[in-house]
């Protein structure tokens, strides 16, 4: 374990949640959505004792959807300190918001579903209105145990035929593994089923409970947190998509190309407190952060710990990229006409494409393996 005197950048959950964008679908009534354009302070300042302003260039700001134990480790042992890197953290209220963050340059990397970098690459339909370059830059998940959850009141996925689902962004995510789960039990997206706009995981999460809409897609721990809730879980992500790919971090092609020794050293410390996490040796100390992030419940923390810790579901141990997950999903999203212009799925699963460049993540595992620092 390292020894740092870095204090940890603890974060402070947003309260607001953005439904309204550029999508077809609709917000959900009653819920918190915003305008994509209404200026939410709270996402850009980490907590307040935290925030020293504009950073050195060894500063970097992290964007997120739910809080990772990935992260807490490497601030509360300093694999980022190591590394000789301060990491601030934000929390988003969905997809477009946190994609607006990295084009305008406001957060350097975030973590996000891999398949949100299809969207933003390769339409201009997306809620931000044009296309531009992120690219993944390493992995971190197959997808978090991502599950179908609905309401107490319907106990199978046939008794949600004519009902309402919700979706951070009914073009990107998770929207197509929940339109996948749902088709194989033989209910199609604008058929069988509306589909509204309420925004990240925390906020569908405490939607879907407070019975804005019947039923979501939830991981990252917010699946057992619903379940505990009285809510049904009705599939899983490999239902809809088997291999996968789920989280990555990811950076402007422009912001890579200037800064890739700062991205070989975040990789670094990255995949170091990812292995920390994964060290059975760590697992009371990681269960009970778990347990104070799902606000005391210990089987909530347990069954996200089991998650993590399972292949093909949980963390990628080396943070290498899937890329066969990322053709598969490539493919999901294909089949339910999710890119303006239809794409060749293979070539999308190639570094050629640019959805991502592991030319950083290879010269930190190198170094990894050497025991060197870069």
């Amino acid at each position: 374990m390292l020894n740092s005197k870095l204090k940890a950048v603890l974060l402070g959950t947003a309260t607001a949640v953005l439904g309204a964008c550029a999508d077809t679908a609709a917000p959900a009534a009653g819920s918190r959505a915003l305008a994509l354009d209404v200026v939410v302070d709270s996402i850009d300042t980490p907590v307040g004792s935290e925030w020293m302003g504009p950073g050195a260039p060894d500063t970097l700001r992290l964007g997120y959807f739910s809080r990772s134990p990935v992260v807490a480790m490497a601030q509360r042992h300093g694999f980022f300190a190591a590394e000789s890197l301060t990491v601030l953290e934000f929390q988003t209220p969905s997809s477009p918001v946190i994609f607006q963050r990295l084009r305008d340059g406001k957060w350097n990397l975030i973590s996000t579903q891999i398949d949100n970098v299809f969207n933003y690459r390769f339409n201009a339909s997306n809620p931000l209105g044009g296309t531009f370059d992120p690219t993944a830059i390493m992995g971190t998940d197959w997808g978090n145990g991502a599950a179908l959850l609905a309401r107490p009141e319907y106990p199978t996925v046939e008794s949600l035929r004519g009902k309402t689902v919700a979706v951070d962004s009914p073009n990107s995510g998770f929207a197509f593994v929940l339109y996948g789960i749902m088709r194989a039990h033989g209910l199609e997206k604008g058929v069988d089923y509306n589909v509204i706009v309420t925004g990240g995981t925390p906020g569908r999460y405490a939607d879907l409970v407070a019975g804005r809409f019947d039923a979501t897609i939830l991981n990252a721990g917010y699946q057992f947190r619903a379940e505990a809730a009285g809510m049904q879980v009705l599939g899983q992500m490999h239902d809809a998509v088997n291999p996968s790919m789920g989280g990555s971090v990811v950076a402007l092609r422009g912001w890579l190309d200037q800064h890739q020794n700062t991205a070989v050293r975040f990789i670094r410390a990255y995949v170091g407190a990812q292995k920390y996490v994964l060290d059975p040796a760590n697992r009371d100390e990681v269960i009970a952060w778990l347990t104070t992030d799902a606000g005391g419940n210990s089987m909530v923390a347990l069954r996200s710990y089991q998650v993590l810790t399972t292949g093909g579901d949980g963390l990628i141990p080396d943070g290498a990229i899937d890329t066969q997950g990322v053709r598969a999903m490539a493919a999901l999203r294909s089949s339910f006409g999710g890119f303006d212009v239809p794409q060749n799925i293979d070539w999308l699963a190639t570094p050629a494409s640019g959805v991502y460049d592991l030319g950083a993540w290879h010269l930190a595992s190198a170094s990894l393996n050497r025991g060197l620092t870069p």
